[in-house]
């Protein structure tokens, strides 16, 4: 019966590194330079390239259709009738049109409506129905690509553009004075820029953000910022305007955070007013009676004296 020794290879002899196993009279070479683990770098590498390229992919994506993930348009043909309001058409700098309704209600001076992301002027009809009897004109715009207004959405400076255009038409035909601003959600991003390159009556601002940069690190952190083409830096252009600002948004709201309004008011207590709806949600802080409130408030006190 052989029997077989349990004891610890030998030393290597003459010298040799390692260890050296007498039944087989050849060194034993450690597990390391066996390729035991090469495999295993090879997969780990492979998984590292295939993120990587997978991130880039997707970066790609964000960048080139940012506004399909921005923006939901509901386009109209030309021939679409919103009922019997008044129809406007303004043009801007590059030729394109942009539709708006322009509902007269007293003349007292106008209520300059920007909605958000989603929908077109019928949606803005129904989120100002309770605006109806305020004495105040009140003038509905779809952005580019909204609607019935021409053209496409491609930069932020087509969006500020084109409504510092909208703002201009009006002044033509009221007081400065007598000119406010409302921005709902994204729509508060062109109203900030308005009011920090003009001198309105008032601004009213409902759920807005901080800036996109801001609600993109919300969802899409691990991206760079340079990708965005849409900033509307509310915080920027709030700090720079002048006029008397009233901030509504809802403590509930599952989209753009309560803490961004709040922040927004830190900006300047005195002149920055912060409404909290309690229990509200995003879409509901529109359709809140508050609203109502707060712009009959305006009319009043902010614009109606001057």
């Amino acid at each position: 019966m052989l029997g077989l020794s349990l004891k610890a290879p030998a030393v290597c002899p003459a010298g040799g590194r390692g260890q050296y196993d007498p039944l087989f009279q050849q060194p034993v070479q450690p597990m390391i330079n066996q390729g035991v683990y090469h495999p295993m770098k090879k997969w780990l590498k492979r998984i590292v390239i295939s993120l990587a390229a997978l991130y880039l992919v997707l970066a790609a994506v964000i960048y080139v259709k940012q506004e399909d993930l921005i923006f939901h348009p509901r386009p109209r043909a030309e021939s679409y009738s919103y009922g019997n309001y008044p129809e406007s058409w303004v043009t801007t700098p590059d030729g394109t049109r942009l539709h708006g309704l322009h509902l007269r209600q007293g003349g007292k001076g106008v209520i300059l409506y920007l909605h958000g992301n989603v929908g077109d002027n019928g949606r803005s009809l129904y989120q100002t129905s309770s605006l109806r009897d305020l004495e105040y004109d009140l003038f509905l715009v779809d952005y580019r690509g909204f609607g019935k207004s021409e053209g496409q959405l491609s930069s932020e400076a087509d969006m500020t553009e084109d409504l510092q255009a909208v703002y201009d038409h009006l002044k033509a035909e009221y007081p400065e004075g007598k000119i406010i601003l409302a921005g709902y959600s994204l729509g508060s991003g062109p109203a900030s820029y308005l009011a920090a390159n003009n001198k309105p009556g008032a601004v009213v601002l409902v759920a807005p953000y901080t800036s996109l940069t801001d609600m993109k690190n919300l969802f899409f952190w691990i991206f760079p910022d340079f990708l965005l083409k849409y900033n509307l830096d509310n915080r920027k252009n709030l700090a720079r305007a002048t006029s008397p600002v009233f901030i509504l948004h809802g403590t509930d709201d599952e989209l753009i955070p309560l803490s961004m309004g709040e922040e927004l008011e830190t900006l300047d207590p005195v002149r920055i007013r912060l409404v909290e709806l309690n229990g509200v949600g995003h879409r509901g802080a529109i359709l809140n009676a508050m609203f109502r409130t707060v712009v009959g408030e305006v009319v009043r006190n902010k614009v109606g004296k001057r």
